[in-house]
């Protein structure tokens, strides 16, 4: 047991007996005004929301009501055998005991002390405990008085908030920009090691120091209107070229981001913000603005290919449930059926679905669909007409090269880029105008074309497209094939389309510039390499849906395609057998090869890959027909399949007509 907390002799308590038994009629007015008093305080005692504890000089507890008891969890026999010390927590006790000391002594009346205790359950209870001392007229202490307040969720709550903080400040020191905070006045309150080191200042130098004191005039200026501004509006605002005089006199060209802080009363208190050293950026692009730019632009599209081909891969698959049983039904539904209309309104609602990921994996995964050789004469002068007819306001005129030279493209996402250019131009020219398109055979030579792209000497044929429109200034120029970004009002643009544009022709291995001035119109030019093959006409395929008897190995992980396909291939009349990936694939092919005439691959599954999956499969029969289909593009990945052999690609969703030619395609070939 601890040693009690003031030396002597414990307090004995005398026992009164039972005074209930005495008589009512003996007692005195006083006495029984004595009784009702120590009733009520007894009832304050155990109705006090704080713990309220009394012990003897020595520490002992001898009352405590029940908040004590419910804070500590002991039961009124063991507390009573314990003194204030016992309950403590080890390493706070010192403290109190030098505290108590000090009542004995005289020193001090009472105290205060915010302390950890023991609870019953060997928990730790955080509690603010008030002492004072009942003395004798000798100065001897008589009884000690204790109220105790738990403070344990506080004691939570700040020691979150300091964790929270210390992460914070932690996060402030490690990242790259510069984070601050001043006052209404703009006078540093707070920043980062980071400020330090872009402004070249020591800490205590730049506590306190306002913006004017490291900046130009100009710039001085110009911070005060954006803080004006932010203070008025409540919007953040951004400065892209802040320039501040170092400590050492030289410059830094920041790029500042600045919002405005209020307090808990909702009033303005100053502003917060990040600023970022773009210096080195800046002289760059000035160096080479346009590399920096295509640069810049190559790795924001890199960045959402991933997201953008896994989104429009699953879509696909989900187009393809809805594809398969809208053929299914159309197949046993006369065409006068009164739901037949319905069918087709729903059919064209998948193909635009369909036609909706085909743009985004267009220029954010970089495959293509269909490559064919083609005379950009007629796919352009096909577009145009049709554009001509939907915006009479507009005036096309054509010069197109005789004997241009043939390209291999994806002839869809060709006219994706010739839409997107039309419109662009259309909104351009709001009051109408003068559109130009232009077709020409040329040589380059990688000295000719300074801009940056990986681009081969060799044939080529360049599009131009010029608009009598509003033209742009530099800046917006600089950004035009910039994802998301848009001059448009919101919600009157994605700021996809140039972007859209930008990504197909460099997937073709080509270039794509703009060059324009404010009021003197727009004009994109467009590099596409030549090729030496012809264009071969295209077979006309027959109308109706083709079937057959043969034996198919559908293969595909996505349980809903597996089942709409099997359905899709028996109402053909084929003999279907389905694995529901990879491996499972290779036993059934290893186990019916001699029976599966032609097989139907999914490239994307989980256990194994279609590549590799082609790979076995053709290790086990060489000359096994297998047709690759994906909810992706034909990118990198499937045209490796396809360079090893494979028969032929097919794009979900497909129809049932679609794939139905497919298969007799590579059966009958």
């Amino acid at each position: 047991m601890a040693k009690p907390l003031i030396e002597g002799h414990r307090f004995n308590e005398k026992k009164n007996g039972d005074r209930s038994k005495q008589s009512a009629a003996h007692d005195t007015p006083l006495a029984e005004e004595y009784r009702q008093d120590a009733i009520r305080f007894r009832t304050v005692f155990e109705a006090a929301p704080l713990g309220i504890v009394i012990a003897d000089p020595q520490g002992y507890v001898l009352e405590a009501n029940q908040a004590f008891f419910k804070m500590l969890g002991y039961r009124k026999q063991e507390i009573n055998s314990m003194t204030f010390v016992d309950i403590m927590y080890p390493d706070d006790r010192e403290e109190t005991i030098e505290l108590s000391n000090a009542v004995r002594e005289g020193c001090i009346t009472s105290y205060q002390t915010e302390n950890r205790y023991l609870k019953s359950d060997g928990q730790v209870l955080w509690a603010i405990v008030r002492t004072s001392a009942v003395k004798d007229h000798a100065g001897d202490i008589q009884y000690w008085l204790g109220i105790v307040e738990d403070i344990s969720e506080r004691k939570s709550a700040q020691e979150a908030l300091i964790e929270s903080e210390k992460q914070y400040r932690n996060i402030l020191g490690s990242i790259e920009e510069g984070y601050f905070e001043v006052d209404l006045r703009g006078n540093f309150t707070f920043f980062n090691d980071r400020v330090c080191q872009i402004t070249g200042y020591e800490h205590d130098a730049l506590k306190g120091m306002n913006n004017r004191q490291y900046t130009s005039p100009e710039t001085a200026h110009k911070m005060y209107q954006i803080f004006n501004r932010v203070y008025r509006t409540g919007e953040p605002a951004k400065v892209t070229k802040y320039e501040v005089i170092r400590k050492d006199g030289t410059k830094k060209i920041l790029e500042v981001s600045a919002s405005l802080m209020r307090d808990a009363d909702d009033q303005p208190i100053g502003f917060r913000g990040i600023m970022r050293d773009v210096t080195l950026r800046i002289q760059t692009e000035k160096e080479k603005k346009r590399l920096e730019s295509q640069v810049q632009h190559a790795q924001k599209m890199e960045a959402i290919g991933t997201l953008a081909g896994g989104i429009a891969h699953d879509f696909n698959n989900l187009l393809m449930g809805f594809q398969g049983n809208i053929s299914l039904m159309k197949m046993d539904m006369a065409e006068d059926h009164p739901h037949h209309e319905f069918m087709n309104n729903m059919e064209s609602y998948v193909k635009r679905g369909s036609e909706l990921t085909r743009q985004i994996l267009g220029f954010a995964r970089g495959g293509k669909y269909q490559v064919k050789t083609t005379n950009l004469n007629a796919l352009i002068n096909k577009n145009a007409d049709m554009f001509s007819r939907a915006r009479k306001e507009i005036k096309i005129h054509k010069k197109f090269q005789e004997d241009l030279y043939t390209v291999e493209v994806d002839r869809g996402q060709i006219e994706q880029v010739l839409l997107n250019l039309f419109v662009n131009a259309w909104q351009a020219m709001p009051g109408g105008g003068n559109l130009y398109v232009e077709t020409e055979n040329i040589n380059l030579q990688s000295h000719d074309y300074d801009k940056p792209y990986a681009i081969e000497s060799g044939r080529y044929v360049r599009v131009t497209v010029s608009d009598t429109g509003i033209g742009m200034d530099k800046d917006t120029q600089e950004r035009i094939f910039e994802p998301f970004f848009t001059t448009k009002a919101f919600g009157r643009g994605t700021g996809l389309g140039l972007a859209s544009a930008y990504g197909i022709i460099k997937n073709h291995n080509g270039i794509i510039n703009v060059y324009s001035e404010k009021g003197h119109g727009t004009t994109f030019k467009i590099y596409l390499p030549a090729s030496d093959k012809q264009v071969i006409a295209e077979k006309l395929r027959p109308a109706e849906v083709q079937g057959g008897s043969e034996t198919i190995l559908l293969v595909d992980d996505e349980e809903m395609v597996a089942d709409i396909g099997k359905d899709l291939l028996e109402k053909l009349g084929y003999t279907v057998l389905v694995a529901a990936g990879g491996t499972e694939a290779i036993k059934l092919f290893r186990r019916h090869r001699d029976q599966v005439d032609l097989v139907i691959l999914d490239m994307i599954m989980p256990d194994m890959s279609g590549g590799e999956t082609f790979s076995r499969m053709r290790a086990i029969k060489p000359n096994a027909k297998i047709l690759l289909s994906s909810g992706y593009s034909l990118d990198d990945r499937a045209s490796a399949i396809m360079k090893q052999g494979c028969n032929g690609f097919i794009q979900k969703p497909f129809n049932l007509k679609k794939i139905s030619h497919k298969i007799r395609e590579i059966l009958d070939s």
